[in-house]
């Protein structure tokens, strides 16, 4: 195959711009780890959108507390006694509906208690 000076102006021209690439690529990938960490981040979407996320958060606290319930949801288990007459025994909670219940409540008090902290970091720079 012959070459002519348009294929080695090619050449030089891939060179050059695969030069520029070495150079610009480890600038690009700290530009992109720092941009990944701020997608992830809780607290720096906070910052940008505080009023949305509260509402979301208060929207979920509302729909995942549970309602009063009446009595008539109360499931009782009737065991026979030793007298021959059955005594009412309160329905038991599966070992899975507690944990979810402990992690539930303990989400929601954080959630509190970080809305808290925006809010009175909020109330604070508008009063200074």
């Amino acid at each position: 195959m012959a070459t002519t000076l348009a294929t080695e102006k090619q050449a030089a021209a891939i060179k050059q711009r695969m030069a520029e690439i070495r150079t610009e690529l480890p600038y690009e990938v700290d530009d992109a780890r720092v941009r990944v960490k701020q997608l992830t981040d809780w607290k720096y979407h906070m910052k940008r959108h505080p009023l949305p996320l509260l509402a979301g958060a208060a929207i979920l606290g509302y729909l995942v507390v549970p309602h009063k319930r009446t009595p008539e949801r109360i499931i009782i288990r009737e065991t026979p006694s030793q007298s021959g007459q059955s005594t009412p025994e309160p329905a038991k909670k599966g070992l899975v509906a507690g944990i979810a219940g402990t992690v539930m409540t303990l989400a929601l008090r954080q959630a509190g208690s970080v809305a808290a902290n925006q809010l009175s970091r909020l109330l604070t720079q508008r009063n200074s």
